[in-house]
């Protein structure tokens, strides 16, 4: 079995079918499309599946208007995030990374990156 071949998060599905529409592709870039798809993906419960005929002939439809529905809420959220892009305007932002120049010490005590930060913390 190989994983990426046999098995797929059916919400890519989705979110390749909307933004491969003209209103997307017409408006952005391959890297922005990227980008979205990115972005409304992290957003969705993924709905790992084998066969696409399989899984629409047994769901509901119902359940599939829901997917739907929140597949383009997630990339309407996706798009403000890419509209307002920071990465545009990089000249005023401090720019934190790891550095080999600096000792352990000094890259522990760094402050996280808005991605880095955890969403749990330990009590």
């Amino acid at each position: 079995m190989q994983i990426s071949v046999d098995v797929h998060n059916y919400m890519e599905t989705l979110v390749g079918a909307i933004l491969a529409s003209d209103e997307y592709t017409s408006k952005y870039d391959n890297e922005q499309l990227a980008d979205l798809a990115c972005l409304a993906l992290n957003q969705l419960r993924p709905v790992y599946i084998r066969h696409d005929i399989d899984f629409l002939s047994r769901l509901a439809e119902e359940r599939l208007l829901v997917f739907r529905q929140q597949t383009e809420v997630a990339i309407e959220a996706a798009e403000s995030l890419i509209k307002d892009d920071r990465r545009a305007v990089r000249e005023d932002e401090d720019i934190s990374e790891y550095s080999l120049d600096m000792t352990e010490e000094e890259n522990d005590n760094r402050e996280l990156e808005w991605f880095e930060k955890p969403i749990l913390t330990k009590k």
